[in-house]
């Protein structure tokens, strides 16, 4: 190469270094600017904290239940905790970075899809780039943009892939892809499915065999590990959202409503089959193509999630990638340029539905999770969380919550907390029998039979639910517990815990046992039809838990009289 070749080829590499550097730029200041954090995160957060105060990698001191499903970033968030920073900032920021480096990597993927191809077409990372919902879950707090880099970059590496150091490096990113999210294991096989055609191919031993040792020496330890802590081969979470169950009409309405949403990603749906059946000797893309096949397929087993686009977004860059594949090979000269500011205009304005973006609303049991946690409302319950935190001291609590009070759970660093619409944090409930399925992942909890219910309150003694229970509430008013305006359900009557919340600012609750003095004195004069709903009601939140016998013989006094 002549000096004159080498200064142009510097020259182009560093506008198209520029380019992608801006276009990552952009990426990441737009996900900044729309910065928000979910209730799923504060449950990852819990554990590391809990891992950093030297309670060990657990959701409540002395329970070994994995109540989480991203072991890495977990680490991630201990890590940040020890050293003294703010753990939530640090995941926001980490998944932020995840999503420059995506755009990178998505380019560098469409350079080694087709190595023929010298132009500079970074449609795939220019769709990257501008996808907004990858922008909003690069700051939710949560794994989801590392575990795209990753399998991004796993499709990248064995995009070329030949020599033994490739497939092992390729395999080092499926082990770190499967203990960031337990769906990896499904790129980690196709991977290693990859590393033994080769194997065939070339007739030795060197690929496959460099692609096992990253998951002897480190995937079979950390199952062996997880298995000797939580019991389980698999995350609890698995068992709680019966992951192993099929749920495909779900499921495809699922993938429907988000490519639906994303209509330029539809051509490149269309395309995998094609790619798969007609070239079937393609490849690299052929790769591209079943890993894409083979995750949607999962997607839509399991029935989706209850967050739109969540689930699909680990195979986005791979379908901007199979549109960019297909206009290398099928368009040529300024076409390209319109094809690419089609995709574009057309990521840029997705085709949002209107009631996926209203708080507390869902579409088939999927909401746009951003728009369910308005700055203002994540403020609310975060400032409940400390209240109750300030309210209740050292004084041992057991609450059960649900979905956004995950964070409030966190702020209030209560001693027990039950997760009670999922069975995350539970390893009983977690194990129930799905029954009738419904609003995916939230088909289990402690309101699924009576049997879930009277262990939450039997067996794990919950003193409060930080959510109304109009069931309870409803026909004992006296049950509802009102904090900053945030109600709550006490199902158990405990003189210190509600010692500490009676007469506060700001609380409104019942004093029961005074209450049920007064009660008691009405006791003749009432119907015994009430009396008897009434003493239901007490039996279950304090005759069962505290010895009181001379207020109990007055009931059953009342009772046996006509």
């Amino acid at each position: 190469m002549t000096g004159h070749a080498a200064r142009d080829l510097l020259t182009r590499r560093s506008v198209q270094c520029t380019s992608l550097a801006g276009f990552a730029a952009l990426a990441m200041m737009l996900a900044w600017s729309r910065r928000w954090i979910c209730d799923d995160a504060f449950i990852s957060l819990r554990y590391a904290e809990n891992l950093v105060l030297g309670r060990g990698l657990v959701f409540n001191a002395g329970e070994h239940v994995e109540g989480y499903s991203n072991f890495t970033w977990v680490m991630f968030a201990a890590l940040a905790q020890w050293l003294g920073l703010d753990p939530i900032a640090f995941v926001q920021v980490l998944g932020v970075l995840c999503l420059g480096a995506l755009v990178f990597v998505t380019a560098w993927t469409g350079r080694r899809l087709l190595p023929g191809e010298t132009a500079f077409l970074p449609l795939a990372a220019i769709g990257v780039a501008l996808h907004h919902h990858l922008q909003d879950f690069a700051t939710c707090g949560l794994e989801t943009l590392g575990f795209v880099l990753l399998v991004t970059a796993v499709v990248g590496v064995l995009a070329r892939a030949e020599r033994p150091r490739q497939y092992a490096f390729a395999s080092l990113l499926t082990v770190l892809a499967a203990m960031t999210r337990p769906d990896g294991a499904l790129f980690g096989m196709l991977a290693g499915a990859c590393a033994v055609l080769a194997t065939l191919r070339q007739r030795r031993l060197g690929p496959v065999v460099a692609f096992a040792l990253p998951g002897l020496l480190l995937f079979v330890p950390f199952l062996l590990w997880r298995h000797a802590y939580y019991g389980d081969w698999l995350p609890n979470t698995f068992y709680a959202k019966s992951a192993s169950e099929p749920y495909t009409g779900q499921g495809w309405f699922y993938v429907q409503l988000f490519l639906n949403g994303y209509w330029v990603l539809w051509p490149a749906f269309a395309a995998l089959p094609a790619w798969l059946l007609l070239r079937r000797r393609a490849g690299a893309m052929s790769m591209l193509a079943s890993m894409t096949v083979a995750y949607l397929a999962f997607v839509v087993w399991v029935g989706g999630d209850f967050m739109f686009a969540r689930f699909c977004l680990p195979v986005v860059p791979l379908l901007y990638l199979v549109l960019e594949a297909l206009t290398r090979r099928y368009v040529e000269g300024a076409l390209r340029i319109g094809v690419l500011t089609i995709v574009a205009i057309g990521t840029l304005l997705w085709h949002s539905r209107a009631d996926l973006l209203v708080t507390g609303q869902t579409v088939a049991g999927v909401a746009d999770e951003r728009a369910q946690y308005p700055p203002e409302r994540v403020a609310k319950i975060r400032g409940v969380g400390k209240r109750l935190r300030d309210l209740l001291g050292d004084t041992p609590v057991r609450v059960a919550f649900s979905g956004t009070q995950a964070m409030l759970v966190y702020d209030s660093k209560v001693d027990y907390a039950l997760e009670a619409v999922t069975g995350l944090t539970d390893r009983w409930l977690a194990h129930q029998d799905v029954g009738p399925r419904g609003h995916v992942g939230h088909e289990k909890g402690i309101f699924r039979s009576p049997e879930a219910t009277n262990y939450a309150l039997a067996e794990q003694k919950v003193h409060l639910l930080l959510f109304d229970w109009p069931a309870m509430t409803r026909l004992c008013p006296f049950l509802k517990v009102t904090i900053d305006g945030n109600e709550f359900t006490m199902v158990r009557w405990d003189r210190a815990v509600m010692q500490k919340l009676l007469g506060q600012p700001g609380v409104v609750a019942t004093d029961l046992e005074a209450h049920l003095d007064a009660y008691l004195q009405t006791i003749e004069a009432a119907p015994k039809a009430q009396v008897q709903m009434d003493f239901v009601a007490f039996e279950l939140v304090y005759f069962r838990w505290n010895d009181d016998p001379a207020r109990k013989a007055k009931f059953v006094e009342r009772l046996a009289r006509k």
